[in-house]
């Protein structure tokens, strides 16, 4: 198995030395490069070519929010997760509907931060609990889409149902008995419909966009 290729974007110099120690020093994992800010998060993408990408937010001259959009605008399949200290529900439904697919709080994440990596890599949408907490509540569990123009097939449908109850790709493979090639590709088709970079900005699209 190929190692997780992980990109940090920290200001923080002595916790982005402690991210990267941990990248580097870990079976499976590979560091796919370490940055102080995200002007150039586009270019080092093109260079570095990550699976994963760990962005702060506060970051010097340029929001980490805002490198999400540059990065997914142009490369889609890279998963990012948020790294911060924000946990207001502004900038967490702002990072999401930028195309982040997981957000961690920084308190207390070092001891998980490769189990994260490796959940949003699976197809996963990580969250420290206090940010689950406020997604759970704005959202008050899955409903039927709010829209019945999306034209998705009730496979489509299905998937998407399962990845916003928190399975994985490979849970939703297992549950629905398809192949998970199969399910990336289901997946493929949702964010092309929806014009979407992340399984968490379709979610947050189909049940609770109302625009």
């Amino acid at each position: 198995m190929e190692n997780i290729k992980v990109a940090i974007y920290e200001d923080n110099l002595s916790l982005r030395e402690v991210l990267s120690t941990i990248i580097r020093n870990s079976q499976g994992f590979e560091l796919a490069g370490e940055f102080g800010h995200c002007l150039d998060a586009v270019q080092n993408t093109v260079a570095f070519q990550p699976d994963v990408i760990l962005m702060d937010i506060d970051m010097p001259e340029r929001s980490g929010i805002e490198g999400v959009k540059d990065v997914k605008s142009s490369y889609p399949v890279v998963e990012i997760i948020m790294h911060t200290v924000f946990e207001d529900t502004d900038k967490i439904f702002e990072a999401i509907q930028a195309g982040a697919t997981g957000y961690i709080l920084k308190n207390n994440s070092l001891t998980s931060i490769l189990q994260y990596i490796r959940e949003v890599h699976e197809g996963g949408a990580p969250m420290s609990p206090a940010i689950a907490r406020k997604v759970l509540a704005k959202q008050h569990g899955p409903q039927e889409p709010q829209k019945s123009n999306f034209n998705l097939t009730e496979k489509e449908k299905n998937v998407l149902r399962h990845l916003a109850n928190g399975l994985s790709y490979k849970m939703v493979a297992a549950e629905s008995k398809l192949s998970i090639d199969t399910i990336r590709s289901h997946v493929k088709n949702i964010y092309e419909k929806l014009q979407v970079h992340s399984v968490t900005e379709a979610i947050y699209k189909v049940y609770h966009d109302k625009k």
